[in-house]
């Protein structure tokens, strides 16, 4: 078994232009402990896992482990000496299988050489997965062929894999590793690190301020790129960190149900009859009306995710229609629905909804260039493009130095806030949200909340999907709560008398 391990990170600074993205921080995590890394978006928390895991070289500053000097930026040198990483954005080779993956780079010292070695590859990935109560994986299962929460479980097996490479205790980083896992292989995460915390060193980030004060034995606290306080985990009250991480005190009104009005209209916007997607959800029926938020509910696999991408244009409904306005929608794809103002975030921004190695400006601007195009002048279309998408980036709040600066270097939340504000720059009558606040601090979160309130009180419809019940139940003026494909209850959740949580789940599971 490896031995104690401890790594220190001294006086990290990096900026970015003139981003400074941290400035000197310090920190130290020994074997057997679980630093929760909590601050908003923008904080510094995903360029610091950078710096740790070697793909981001600070521009000042020193990394050691076991009191010896480590290679900043170099990924494959701080490997070796232990580190492994998963994050959001999955670096799996799909066409590869998942034993493969698992080992990708080390197959002779897993699997030796001759004839053997796949076998000897396919078995210890088994004996892996089957120690990590990972039963719906097979070892040898092209990753292309699996589901995404079941590639990020790959994921954290290729990180816990590390132990087997290093004399020293690995230390793994964990950045938002639950985002698209339900409750049962979250809870396979937690009891994974609880067994291995013994051998391993963690340092775990996650906008679920539960999740982090649950697994975490310290809880260090980043603001505007700085370290504000490192704390232990005893008694550290929700709002305390909440008023660290935004340095003020957390509002009342989290999800500003006193600006919550309901339907301005009863003529609907959006009308489902008989829709069925074969494979996901079956004869569903709904309205959506100006003015109103109407949440869909439900566990993963219900089909809430499948139905707000079937309104949204984004899959094609096997029968059942959409109307818009009274007038049925022959052809429902994401350019007819753009062209009616139907407007879709999904739950992935890596991959659905930017293009990462453009820029800000191009990926707020991309969703109205068809409304600024000049027959005169490409300068005169340059000129518009910039105006439009600098108003739209300041009224979001969008915290970027240039928005020449590619989209990838910018933070969950402000990722997010571009995309919101791509389809601003249009006339929006329906927004579709599935899972608009994922990986985002509290501090955004307040601020997307404020601006779902806002579109709602201009008359847009909203259809908000999340996995938050809090969330769903806070925002939203009925819901829907899908079950196995179909609609298992409306429920009608009004300012004055919000239902529970039970009051919903009931009907999910």
């Amino acid at each position: 078994m490896p031995s104690t391990s401890t790594v220190t990170l001294t006086g990290i600074s990096k900026s970015y232009g003139s981003v400074r993205a941290l400035r000197d921080v310090s920190l130290e995590v020994r074997t057997g402990e679980v630093l929760g890394l909590i601050g908003e978006n923008g904080a510094g928390k995903s360029t610091l896992i950078g710096v740790l895991s070697g793909t981001v070289r600070p521009d000042a500053g020193e990394m050691t482990v076991d009191g010896v000097s480590a290679p900043l930026g170099e990924p494959r040198k701080l490997s070796d000496l232990g580190v492994a990483v998963v994050v959001q954005e999955q670096a799996l080779v799909q066409s590869l299988r998942v034993y493969e993956n698992i080992y990708l780079g080390r197959e002779a010292m897993v699997g030796g050489v001759g004839l053997s070695r796949i076998r000897r590859l396919r078995q210890a990935a088994t004996d892996l997965l089957a120690e990590m109560h990972i039963e719906d994986i097979r070892a040898d299962a092209q990753v292309g062929d699996l589901t995404y929460p079941q590639r990020q479980l790959v994921e954290i097996a290729k990180a816990f894999a590390s132990a087997q490479f290093t004399e020293r205790a690995p230390l793994i980083l964990l950045d938002e590793p639950t985002s698209a896992l339900s409750e049962h292989e979250v809870e396979i995460l937690f009891s994974l690190i609880g067994r291995w915390r013994h051998r391993v060193a963690f340092i775990y980030v996650s906008h679920i301020l539960t999740d982090v004060m649950r697994l975490s034995t310290r809880l260090m606290v980043l603001r505007d790129g700085r370290s504000v306080e490192t704390l232990a985990n005893e008694g550290v009250t929700d709002a305390r960190l909440h008023e660290l991480m935004v340095g003020r005190e957390r509002s009342l009104d989290y999800y500003r149900e006193d600006e919550q009005h309901g339907a301005s209209s009863t003529e609907p916007i959006v009308q489902i009859t008989g829709a069925t997607l074969a494979g996901a959800f079956t004869d569903v029926d709904f309205a959506l009306h100006p003015g109103e938020i109407l949440g869909l509910a439900g566990v993963v696999g219900s089909g809430k995710s499948e139905l707000a991408a079937a309104v949204a244009g984004a899959e094609r409904l096997t029968s059942g229609t959409i109307a818009l306005a009274g007038v049925e929608q022959a052809r429902w794809t994401v350019p007819q629905a753009v062209k009616h103002g139907v407007f879709y975030v999904p739950p992935e921004r890596a991959s659905d909804s930017l293009f990462m190695t453009m820029s800000v400006r191009s990926n707020i601007s991309i969703g109205f260039l068809d409304l600024i195009a000049s027959r005169w002048s490409r300068l005169l279309r340059l000129g518009a493009e910039r105006i439009k998408t600098d108003a739209l980036a300041k009224s979001l709040q969008v915290k970027v130095g240039s928005l020449s600066t590619p989209i990838r270097e910018l933070s969950g939340g402000n990722q997010q806030k571009a995309v919101f504000a791509r389809w601003l720059g249009r006339d929006c009558r329906v927004l579709v949200l599935d899972d608009p606040t994922r990986g985002i601090d509290v501090g955004t979160r307040e601020e997307i909340y404020k601006l779902i309130r806002s579109l709602a009180s201009q008359g847009v419809g909203v259809l908000l999907c999340a996995e938050s019940l809090e969330e769903i139940i806070g925002l939203s003026d009925r819901i829907l709560v899908l079950k196995d494909g179909r609609v298992a209850a409306e429920i009608s959740s009004p300012v004055s008398e919000k239902p529970s949580e039970l009051d919903v789940v009931k009907y999910m599971m």
